[in-house]
């Protein structure tokens, strides 16, 4: 049986997806500082892609303490967690559907 205190295999992911995210950002603002003309589309896609990461991971982050606590049977932390996904969802909606 695994600890609960042990890093599940998603939060690992996300891990690796902030420094990833840190390093796609930090090349698109290096990029559009130093550079322009026909390059200067990829700066701005760099930086566009490391904003998209950045809002993913704390989502990515809740999926993974619901599945966690439905693992662990608590019951109401993992209906809470799916709360918050839903009400993310619905803001999502809202804004990109008017």
């Amino acid at each position: 049986m695994t600890s609960h205190l042990e890093l599940s295999a998603l939060k690992r992911g996300l891990r690796l997806a902030l420094m990833a995210t840190s390093a796609t950002l930090a090349m698109g603002l290096a990029l559009s500082l130093f550079v322009s003309g026909p390059a200067a589309p990829v700066a701005e896609a760099l930086l566009w892609l490391g904003l998209g990461m950045l809002v993913a991971i704390p989502v990515l982050n809740v999926i993974d303490v619901v599945l966690i606590e439905c693992r662990l049977k608590e019951w109401r932390f993992a209906a809470a967690g799916v709360t918050v996904l839903v009400l993310l969802a619905y803001t999502v909606a809202v804004k990109v559907w008017p």
